[in-house]
């Protein structure tokens, strides 16, 4: 719930500071309308949050397929969404699509660097694609039995790191 919130605050204010930025430009070519609100970009911004809130009670109720849908569209409109961007990603770390998943916490946190639950999310997935890579050296019998147990002793000593707070 808190992030549905803090995305609805985040979205009014960027719609109503896009507004703003098209009203202050002018009719120098910067507003078409000009100088007055962009309608349009207010009611893409609307629109985009209320997909994005379809795409939070899609994941809500472990839909995540589903999720990734509204999430998309919601960027379609928006891309520089942070909050969609994260919230896209951790629907698709939760499918498995790690690489995808990556690859957008690391775009939400170049919009929003200071973003604590998507460098959250991001420490997870980088665990989950330990994981993955485990397994895979699982698959490969004895001739992965060596770099398995070293990516294994990796994993304790991160996590005898994180116990001790470093």
């Amino acid at each position: 719930m808190r992030r549905t919130w803090v995305f609805l605050a985040g979205t009014f204010v960027f719609a109503a500071l896009r507004a703003v930025s098209y009203a202050n430009a002018g009719g120098g070519g910067g507003a078409p309308s000009g100088g007055r609100v962009d309608q349009g970009a207010y009611e893409r911004a609307q629109k985009a949050q209320g997909l994005y809130q379809k795409g939070v009670e899609a994941g809500d109720k472990g839909d995540f397929t589903g999720a990734i849908g509204f999430f998309r569209d919601a960027l379609k409109l928006e891309p520089d969404n942070p909050d969609a961007l994260n919230m896209l990603a951790h629907a698709q770390r939760k499918t498995g699509r790690i690489d995808e998943a990556l690859e957008n916490y690391k775009k939400a946190l170049q919009l929003r660097p200071d973003f604590a639950e998507a460098r959250e999310y991001l420490g997870e997935a980088y665990l989950q694609a330990a994981l993955r890579e485990m397994d895979i050296l699982r698959s490969y019998g004895p001739a992965g039995r060596e770099q398995l147990e070293d990516l294994q002793q990796a994993l304790r000593q991160a996590a005898d790191q994180a116990r001790a707070g470093k």
